[in-house]
């Protein structure tokens, strides 16, 4: 997971002081919290989340082919968001809440 600052914090104000901007929404960043780490992935249930960019798909379905070798996943569920620019729909965040032990996304061009 990603470090968020918080307003006031030390990492926050060198930013500022850089002229850097976070490219992380504090209002969506504060409804979501990061899932307990999982002892081990072995024989576990995976999503994966693509943007809907031809190069997303083909390094998901890598990653995913490599997974289920070494980890003896069971069935998953690989989607697409509907549009890349935008986060994934509740549907889409539900179904793989309630059918995934983890989630594995990637943002390709």
């Amino acid at each position: 997971m990603v470090a968020v600052s918080s307003p006031g914090s030390s990492l926050d104000q060198r930013l500022r002081e850089l002229d850097i901007r976070s490219p992380i929404d504090p209002e969506a960043a504060s409804q979501w919290y990061a899932a307990p780490r999982l002892d081990s992935l072995a024989g576990k249930s995976g999503g994966f989340l693509g943007n809907k960019k031809a190069n997303a798909e083909v390094l998901l379905k890598e990653i995913k082919e490599l997974m289920d070798k070494q980890f003896e996943l069971q069935e998953g569920v690989v989607v697409d968001k509907f549009i890349y620019s935008r986060p994934a729909s509740d549907e889409i965040i539900e179904s793989l809440a309630s059918n995934c032990d983890f989630v594995i996304t990637a943002v390709a061009d």
